[in-house]
């Protein structure tokens, strides 16, 4: 008589799942209890968060304390909260105190810059009432250039895959100051015959080229471009390039 010998199936791991922080958390309860989606939040910055940018916020992908003051507080605002109740809600230190009742933060020097579509690089723009304006950016004090752009990626030419890449709809600040190409850095360059694209530079040999970040798109040694500028600073990654 064969006797069979069944072992015990093996049980599938649980993936762990990554834990939101408290202060994630607390965002996301705030903005449910007051019935709003994070496109009416967004809406409610006037232009200081995007959506994206709100959803980053309450998955944690974006760590509170790095996003500029002046959003924090915008996005306070939107919430209805003063800043210290958000710095109590969170537990994330903001730089508001409570004295006699009034909520104080510090003042911080705060920026307006238009946001244009990057096939509107090539030119500046004239005044507020540029028709090429999609929106506005708020730039923390320390990453505000005067000769700043701030561009809207368009296409997923520069997205990697990974979570430091530049997305589709996201804002990069462009310093058009500076126009000397450096190795494996970023650029906002206009290729005559080809348009405004954001590229990374690679020297090979005695000639620069243009590379994507997508390995699905290949790299260009334009005949000839025009640098535009330098990109130094990556929203809503808060990540400098």
């Amino acid at each position: 008589m064969l006797a069979t010998f069944l072992s015990p199936m093996a049980t599938p791991r649980a993936r762990k799942q990554k834990a939101t922080p408290a202060w994630a958390d607390a965002l996301r309860e705030r903005r449910m209890k007051l019935a709003l989606s994070q496109e009416e939040v967004a809406a409610r910055t006037g232009d200081a968060l995007s959506q994206r940018a709100i959803s980053a916020l309450e998955t944690g992908a974006t760590p509170l304390e790095k996003v500029a003051i002046s959003r924090v507080i915008s996005l306070a605002n939107a919430l209805n909260w003063s800043l210290r109740q958000m710095q109590e809600a969170t537990g994330v230190e903001l730089g508001a105190t409570n004295h006699d009742g009034w909520t104080l933060a510090p003042v911080p020097n705060i920026h307006r810059v238009p946001v244009i579509g990057l096939a509107s690089a090539g030119a500046p723009v004239a005044d507020e009432q540029d028709e090429r304006i999609i929106g506005w950016e708020y730039p923390a004090a320390d990453e505000y250039r005067p000769h700043m752009l701030c561009l809207q990626v368009d296409g997923e030419s520069m997205d990697n895959g990974e979570a430091d890449g530049l997305r589709d709809g996201d804002r990069l600040y462009v310093d058009t100051r500076d126009l000397t190409l450096q190795e494996g850095k970023v650029y906002v360059v206009h290729v005559h015959g080809n348009g405004i694209v954001v590229k990374r530079a690679r020297q090979l040999g005695n000639d620069w080229w243009l590379f994507s970040d997508n390995a699905n798109f290949s790299p260009t040694r334009p005949d000839e471009a025009t640098i535009i500028g330098r990109v130094y600073f990556h929203q809503p990654r808060g990540k400098r390039l």
